[in-house]
């Protein structure tokens, strides 16, 4: 079973200069080990391209299930403090708490799930 490092909301906010929503050494944390079960025997570079498109999978899946979760007036809240490009993570951690989100429990769902498939072959 892979082990999962618990994704903090700090980690959900740091936005990377390759615009990913989470911040690409987390993704990579997920990712890493899944290929590495799925194709044990290859090198590196024979799943570069696996791993990048899985990586910007997971990134979006992630996006997707918090978004998800906002209703029209929270959706536009949130896009306004990306549109101010708001770097602090506590204003977000208080948007999401007061939209009664549970960011590290949708972060962990939506992990799970993309493992299950990755592993399973539907997002091979």
């Amino acid at each position: 079973m892979l082990t999962r490092k618990v994704i903090t909301i700090y980690q959900l906010i740091k936005n990377s200069m390759e615009n990913y929503f989470i911040d690409r050494d987390t993704l990579e944390q997920v990712v890493d080990p899944l290929i590495a079960q799925k194709y044990p025997n290859q090198s590196d570079e024979a799943v570069k391209d696996i791993r990048d498109e899985q990586i910007r999978k997971l990134d979006d899946a992630i996006l997707d299930a918090l978004y998800g979760n906002l209703d029209e007036a929270q959706s536009a809240e949130v896009e306004a403090l990306f549109d101010r490009e708001e770097e602090n993570p506590d204003a977000f951690q208080a948007f999401f708490e007061k939209a009664g989100i549970d960011v590290e429990q949708v972060m962990k769902d939506t992990i799970e799930k993309f493992s299950q498939e990755f592993l399973g072959g539907e997002n091979a």
